[in-house]
């Protein structure tokens, strides 16, 4: 190739290559010159929603630049991960993902979009699946519900946030370690999904304590496990699974992911902008109503745990496939 493009074509490409570099640095520089949009891909008033409103209510403190919400709910979160895949790596358009629909969708059904798709910006946090129902259950515990689930196979309706999203994974997990064969409706995010509980259409459902809590406190519902390995401290009264002998943990991240080809300097000044906004007080002190806090990782780390966790999905997803 150096042959055939002689000393004056490799002296152009070299000046090409740095005019490509030094245009990069140049926007990353000037990033962001006008408001970035963050895509939520599942309904309003779910963990994702709430965390994201959270978070990006100081953005203009500390990148410069307001960060819009966009809900784009749809297809178990696959419409607006496939939106923000497609669009210009500027920086412009993020994804706010989770493991459902940027880990689980595309290791076990080959769509939405993951790793190979989007690139990793920053883990803001993750939490815990919990499992709840109404104060008028006709069961009052875990052990009590699995029991009814035996009783009346296939009458226990459970709501999800969407088919292997990060709800359905753990709730496949209990079905196929306990026995127990249930309906399974799902629902396009969290919210849809805690107001079809509260209208009596499903008998319990999956979540987080940013959607839940509110409401356990009231006692309108009523958790019944916690998917971890440890209890949580805002609910110290229930339960983990593995202490009712179900040996089920599966923890919901959420993560800022970039279309693949956004430029590391971009990556890294949103990066560093997100790290100082879940430093923020204000951010945290709202985090901490919710009944989550903050685990944030950057880039690299962020990019390992993600392609673990979705190797791991490709082999969970060839058990229950079986």
């Amino acid at each position: 190739m150096c042959r055939q493009l002689g000393k004056e074509g490799l002296v152009g490409v070299v000046l090409m290559m740095l005019l490509v570099f030094c245009s990069t640095i140049v926007q990353a520089q000037d990033y962001p010159t006008k408001p970035v949009t963050l895509v939520i891909p599942v309904g309003a008033g779910g963990s994702h929603d709430l965390t994201a409103r959270a978070v990006t209510s100081v953005a203009v403190d500390y990148l410069g630049q307001p960060i819009i919400i966009q809900l784009k709910p749809g297809g178990g979160g696959a419409i607006g991960s496939e939106l923000v895949a497609k669009a210009v790596p500027d920086g412009y358009t993020l994804l706010f993902g989770g493991p459902g629909w940027s880990t689980t969708l595309p290791a076990v059904e080959g769509r939405s979009k993951g790793p190979d798709d989007l690139a990793a910006v920053c883990r803001i946090n993750y939490s815990p699946t919990i499992i709840v129902t109404r104060a008028d259950a006709p069961f009052k515990t875990f052990k009590e519900m699995i029991e009814w689930a035996k009783v009346n196979p296939g009458k226990l309706i459970f709501g999800n946030t969407g088919p292997w999203g990060a709800v359905d994974m753990p709730w496949k997990m209990i079905m196929k370690e306990t026995g127990i064969t249930t309906k399974v409706v799902p629902y396009d995010g969290g919210g849809p999904a805690l107001m079809a509980i509260l209208g009596g259409h499903v008998d319990v459902s999956g979540g987080f304590t940013a959607v839940f809590l509110p409401h356990i406190k009231t006692g309108k519902l009523r958790a019944l496990a916690v998917m971890d390995n440890k209890r949580d401290l805002d609910l110290p009264d229930v339960p983990t699974a593995k202490e009712e002998s179900v040996n089920v943990v599966y923890l919901m991240w959420r993560g800022v992911l970039a279309p693949k080809g956004a430029s590391r300097p971009i990556i890294d000044k949103l990066a560093l902008a997100f790290k100082k906004m879940t430093e923020d007080k204000s951010v945290i002190s709202m985090i901490q109503r919710f009944g989550d806090d903050i685990h944030y990782l950057g880039p690299d780390e962020f990019t390992k745990v993600w392609r673990e966790e979705y190797e791991a999905h490709k082999e969970l997803g060839k058990i229950f496939k079986k």
